[in-house]
């Protein structure tokens, strides 16, 4: 597998711009990219010269940060891949389709489902050039589901006791928009028992006790401080950078190798 191409996107809303080198942060992105944020699982998109092709599209029209000579599509969450000589990206989820594609080609959002392109998180540094090989190594970190339901439970079952997650964060590790702030309440109604989702707070820190009616209690039995309804402090949120696994097993294993 070789890298075809690459890009990178300053602003929203604005089409991506084609660069001969990327440098890659760990847990952050793209230096310079709009997507690049600790905790977000889409730091990174990969997409492919085939399904391009099959749309008849040009490169940077899926919004894609390097563009692969393979399909993409037919990796899976949780594998990793490497590329240039010391990058490595973990895979996450399918890249959904936006209503923006249909700008480009009408009917494309609907046409691409499952197309667009693979998502994924830098676990460790690197610089990617224009030709630089790719291979999937074989490290495996746990699969995260493609639908926001599923990781959601993923998510929630991860935070840590005696820590909470601000809505706004939430959205965040699951790789969602805003729009999705309607559908919090609803998760948080069908939730299983046993999900911790007395440790989701409001944006602005306040309790969601019209949803959990023993949030107070069972935070305050954690060591979380509150008052008047709203979490005090910051010590109290769990930090954004450990949101999704980066640690390789080679840095667990000093005898494990690619």
């Amino acid at each position: 597998m070789k890298v075809t191409k690459l890009f990178v996107k300053q602003q929203h809303g604005m089409h991506v711009e084609e660069c001969k080198i990327i440098t890659l942060r760990r847990g952050y992105g793209i230096e310079g990219d709009i997507n690049a944020q600790a905790g977000s699982p889409r730091q990174v998109l990969m997409a492919s010269t085939p399904t391009l092709a099959d749309f008849n599209l040009n490169s940077g029209d899926l919004g894609e940060n390097i563009l692969i000579d393979t399909q993409v599509e037919n990796f899976s969450s949780g594998q990793v891949l490497r590329i240039g000589k010391s990058a490595l990206i973990r895979l996450t989820f399918l890249c959904e389709p936006c209503a923006n594609l249909d700008k480009i080609q009408p009917g494309l959002a609907q046409i691409s489902q499952g197309k667009r392109g693979f998502l994924g998180i830098v676990v460790k540094d690197g610089v990617i050039e224009v030709g630089d090989e790719a291979s999937l190594t074989s490290q495996l970190f746990p699969a995260l589901p493609d639908d926001t339901k599923g990781r959601f439970n993923e998510f929630v079952r991860r935070i840590p006791p005696g820590k909470a997650v601000k809505t706004s964060d939430l959205l965040l590790a699951l790789g969602v928009s805003k729009a999705y702030y309607r559908t919090i309440p609803i998760f948080l109604k069908k939730a299983s028992k046993d999900l911790p989702i007395h440790r989701i707070v409001r944006a602005d820190g306040s309790l969601l006790s019209e949803y959990i009616s023993e949030q107070e209690q069972l935070l305050r039995q954690e060591g979380i401080e509150i008052e008047y309804n709203r979490i005090c402090g910051n010590s109290h949120y769990w930090n954004s950078s450990y949101f999704h696994d980066l640690e390789l097993l080679e840095e667990r294993d000093e005898n494990f190798r690619f």
